[in-house]
């Protein structure tokens, strides 16, 4: 799934939600999508929750739970068509009840003042959050696991389960980031017997969806290529080159752990431009994409660019097999590549000014 483009906010249903969570390995509750009244899921106790994007729910009689199997085809039936807030309701979760210890509030959203993403977190998760703790988060950085604790411990967490919840935190952060997601909130976050759960999901995203597999690319007036990673660490890095004194060629990002073929179709749309100078690979670090596959297939289009690519290649990446790709790079220097690798010992703005003076020589 990737939006990009116009700034149009996309608030998804639950359901929706929730499959981006199992796709970043969020645990949620066994579920099934109903539209009619029949081949039901045999569960009981569960929850019926109607698939509509307002919110309060169960305030307005859209979330019904249901203790008895025979009971979900009546229950079933008083939702399917019911108008809530002016939405008529089309498929109903099924979702297995779940028996938690406790449930929380987490959210990842962007702040107007401070201009960047912020961690809210409460230990009064479910209906009605009536105060959350609030922390800001380096845009370049991500939630570490030195942020996550300080914030768990300032918004109260019990002690013994920050290692749980700062996994999940790390893993809504990767959502929020490589699906350009303005909010990403599960509230609440159910404790149980087995580990957490998200027992709902509240995704607001860009709308503006590219063909599947296909990345945006704006062209701009300056004369270095840029390959970012990351939706909003993609702005940072332009405002970074930029700073330096670098002159951008385009704009155009290829988060969410993209395949090899992906990348190198992007590489071979960006550097066949003439007059290029410099291109500029960066990014923050990736806690769940493969950097090896990312890198070969801006290797592999590289290799079918013509005339090859002489001027310097810039790469600020890291994360999951970095090593890997890098003895690659260093490698394919035997083919006439100019690169230059960095990983996260290098700040962003740094690597931006390696990326200037190379592209720029006095």
């Amino acid at each position: 799934m990737r939006y990009s483009g116009v700034r149009t906010p996309m608030k998804l249903t639950e359901h929706e939600g929730k499959k981006l969570f199992q796709h970043y390995g969020i645990e949620t509750p066994k579920s099934a999508l109903v539209s009619l009244p029949q081949n039901l899921p045999q569960w009981g106790p569960c929850v019926l929750k109607a698939q509509v994007h307002s919110g309060d729910r169960f305030k307005h009689g859209g979330i019904l739970i249901v203790e008895k199997v025979e009971q979900i085809q009546e229950k079933l039936q008083t939702l399917l068509g019911k108008n809530i807030q002016g939405e008529v309701v089309e498929s109903v979760l099924v979702e297995e009840k779940v028996e938690a210890l406790a449930q929380w509030y987490i959210s990842l959203s962007y702040s107007s003042e401070i201009r960047g993403p912020v961690l809210s977190l409460s230990t009064s998760g479910g209906t009605g959050i009536a105060q959350a703790h609030t922390t800001s988060i380096p845009i370049l950085v991500g939630i570490t696991k030195e942020i996550a604790q300080r914030a768990l411990d300032e918004a109260q967490f019990p002690q013994e389960d920050s290692a749980a919840v700062t996994e999940v935190l790390q893993k809504l952060w990767t959502l929020f980031i490589d699906e350009c997601a303005l909010v990403a909130e599960i509230n609440p976050l159910f404790k149980t017997t087995h580990g957490l759960v998200a027992g709902d999901a509240k995704i607001i995203i860009d709308d503006d969806k590219n063909p599947s597999g296909e990345r945006r690319i704006i062209a701009m007036d300056g004369d270095i290529a840029v390959l970012a990673s990351g939706g909003g660490a993609s702005m940072l890095i332009m405002d970074a080159l930029i700073r330096a004194g670098g002159k951008p060629a385009n704009y155009t990002e290829y988060s969410g752990n993209p395949p090899a073929q992906v990348v190198k179709e992007l590489t071979i749309k960006v550097l066949s431009r003439p007059g290029l100078k410099g291109c500029f690979v960066a990014g923050a670090f990736a806690n769940f994409t493969d950097i090896y596959v990312t890198l070969s297939g801006l290797l592999e289009g590289l290799r079918e660019i013509t005339p090859k690519p002489t001027y310097p290649i810039v790469v600020r990446r890291d994360g999951p097999r970095k090593d890997e790709a890098f003895a690659m790079l260093e490698q394919a220097k035997t083919e006439g590549f100019d690169f230059h690798l960095f990983g996260s010992d290098i700040s962003m703005n740094d690597s931006a000014k390696e990326m200037v003076a190379r592209a720029y020589p006095v």
